[in-house]
């Protein structure tokens, strides 16, 4: 039997989802089913990166239909403050528990959870041309020498 938190069914639709965004990459269309990014990311070609990177290594991109969020947490990248530097967060229903412990009084066992993601995440983006901060609300994203267009 197969769950909704299984690393392999989570490492499949991030495959089926980066060949489609290949295909639309291709067919110079942006896809807009990516899950784990906000809408307004999802023309960066960055950012998508990101979400397919985190959910091909078995984390769980937020905003699928069929997961339960209450019991699998779901990464969501979303703008930071700073013009192109994504933020990363993990989610737990209900909206708003991005931060057990900081901002909800959360079992220590979850606050634990959280920060062992947050630090998953951040080994997993961390990478040359790219620095990662672990922040409290989430990890943030900067690209050192962002590519340039032609």
């Amino acid at each position: 039997m197969r769950t909704y938190d299984d690393r392999e069914w989570a490492q499949g639709i991030a495959e089926s989802a980066n060949g489609e965004e290949d295909a639309a990459r291709r067919a110079a269309v942006a896809s807009m089913d990516l899950p784990g990014l906000s809408a307004d990311l999802i023309e960066d070609e960055q950012f998508r990166a990101l979400a397919v990177e985190l959910a091909t290594a078995g984390h769980m991109p937020y905003s699928l239909a069929d997961v339960d969020y209450t019991q699998t947490p779901g990464f969501h990248i979303y703008p930071s403050a700073e013009p192109g530097r994504p933020k990363v967060a993990r989610l737990l229903e209900p909206w708003g528990a991005i931060r057990p412990g900081a901002r909800f009084k959360a079992p220590e066992r979850e606050v634990e959870l959280y920060d062992e993601d947050m630090e998953a995440y951040a080994r997993l983006l961390t990478r040359p041309g790219r620095t990662v901060a672990v922040m409290l609300d989430g990890i943030q994203v900067t690209h050192n020498d962002p590519p340039t267009r032609p």
